[in-house]
């Protein structure tokens, strides 16, 4: 499970994964003369697009400061771990969890929670037994077989996971869910920074910091082209507009954005699972 929780760091914070449902589009055989957008699904001109936008997250990996948490050389003293966190999303939230959507933020921001759990060295079973039954109930196909397989060879192939939750997403006709996921994981990755920046900041260098803003403008815009498709974005969609602003080049930049914008991240984080 620990291998499921990376999977998604990887992808989106980036912090990525994209959940679906096995269950396909289904058309009406008495409409199939007047075929709208929706059934249509994407034109090949924004299948393009999405392709793009999923290369561009390949690129960028993980956060560097969830990496160093993984890795172990982001490591808390004794005195430090004895004061767990109590910002992290209530995991009994789980339970009032409806739309296919919901289930899909909340994958993204568990994952991203259970790293800090482990890093506060607190209990993990609760958090896996939540990410496992999401898992089931997104029918994400791709993380749960992917998962087993690295971890068996204790490895992650984080490019080929992430075109394959693209493609899956996309057979699916549900490729809003693969950005309404990355956008969770974004959105609790910058709400826990934005709690210590002292502390995270360090481990970001220009590049890294100019790449928060890429990662945010990738998940906006994918959002942005799928809106015609999938109105139920708007949501999302709407959560992430305050944040439109983040655009740093450099550690100081990222630093003074974060420090300006917490209390807005921390709003539209509390948001992502109503």
């Amino acid at each position: 499970m620990r291998k499921i929780a990376i999977a998604l760091l990887f992808a989106s914070a980036l912090i990525l994964g994209a959940c679906g449902n096995t269950a396909s589009k289904k058309k009406d055989a008495g409409t199939k003369s007047d075929v709208s957008l929706q059934e249509q699904y994407l034109t090949q001109d924004l299948i393009i697009k999405i392709d793009s936008l999923i290369a561009g997250f390949q690129q960028l990996g993980v956060m560097p400061h969830m990496k160093a948490i993984d890795e172990g050389t982001l490591v808390l003293t004794d005195r430090e771990k004895r004061v767990k966190p109590t910002y992290l999303m209530p995991l009994a939230r789980v339970n009032e969890l409806i739309t296919l959507n919901q289930k899909c933020r909340a994958l993204a921001v568990y994952a991203v929670d259970r790293e800090i759990a482990q890093l506060y060295e607190m209990p993990l079973e609760e958090y896996d037994k939540v990410i496992a039954q999401l898992m089931v109930d997104t029918d994400n196909v791709s993380l749960m077989e992917g998962a087993e397989i690295k971890v068996e060879v204790n490895a992650l192939d984080v490019n080929s996971w992430i075109v394959t939750m693209g493609k899956e997403q996309l057979g699916k006709e549900q490729m809003h869910l693969f950005f309404e996921t990355i956008a969770a994981g974004i959105m609790e990755s910058l709400y826990i920074t934005s709690l210590d920046i002292p502390r995270y900041i360090t481990y970001f260098n220009d590049q890294t910091a100019s790449e928060v803003s890429y990662r945010f403008l990738l998940v906006v815009e994918g959002i942005k082209s799928l809106m015609p498709y999938h109105p139920e974005l708007e949501s999302i969609r709407g959560i992430l507009e305050p944040l439109n602003v983040i655009n740093a080049i450099n550690v100081k930049q990222l630093e003074e954005q974060l420090n300006t914008l917490a209390v807005v991240i921390a709003d539209g984080r509390n948001k992502l699972l109503d």
